[in-house]
């Protein structure tokens, strides 16, 4: 009769999540080990190495970001929408530091161009969503999409939100940090297309 599993798929995670927390792109299996008090084969036996278990959790991580982004703009003011999906990024932040840190462990576009090959599936339409949200908040602030409005809106909600919490991922961020990417967000919402 087979063994069943000491440790689940989502506290393999869990612990690969906080040790990259902790260590960050130092971050090894043997942390990961040493966090559950398991043996490496545990991890190895579903995770054929470092690369395909970190790139899991940083894969989770970012569809935890994005299981709230299009609620948060949950409103029929066009810019206040925008605003509200900038100011999901402090937020998720906020409420989600190792998670947030999680997700600064790799680069999208790396993880495509050299990532394992396990992981290829999971990272074709990853960033759909986020794509799929730009469209409809770029639409819905200017009428049509034009590659212009899409810039200028990802630069609204998604890049200058990001630069200003990015120093300080997974460390406290601030209430003041809200108030920073409000007028920011809302200033460049109001470019045209």
């Amino acid at each position: 009769m087979a063994r069943s599993p000491s440790f689940t798929h989502e506290q393999i995670l869990d612990a690969a999540r906080d040790a990259a927390y902790e260590h960050w792109r130092s971050a090894t299996v043997g942390h990961v080990t040493a966090l559950l008090g398991a043996p490496s084969g545990s991890i190895y036996h579903r995770f054929p190495s470092r690369d395909v278990l970190f790139g899991t959790a940083w894969i989770r991580s970012v569809k935890a970001f994005q299981a709230g982004l299009t609620t948060a703009a949950d409103t029929d003011e066009p810019i206040e929408a925008i605003v509200r999906t900038a100011l999901w990024i402090p937020a998720f932040c906020r409420r989600h530091p190792r998670d947030a840190r999680m997700m600064t462990v790799f680069r999208y576009a790396d993880l495509v161009a050299t990532g394992p090959p396990q992981l290829q599936d999971d990272l074709r339409d990853l960033n759909a969503p986020v794509v799929a949200h730009l469209r409809h908040l770029t639409e819905r602030r200017y009428g049509r999409i034009t590659p212009h409005g899409m810039e200028v809106i990802a630069l609204a909600c998604r890049d200058s939100p990001y630069g200003i919490v990015r120093p300080i991922i997974g460390e406290p961020i601030p209430a003041w940090i809200d108030d920073a990417v409000r007028v920011t967000s809302t200033a460049l919402a109001h470019l045209n297309d």
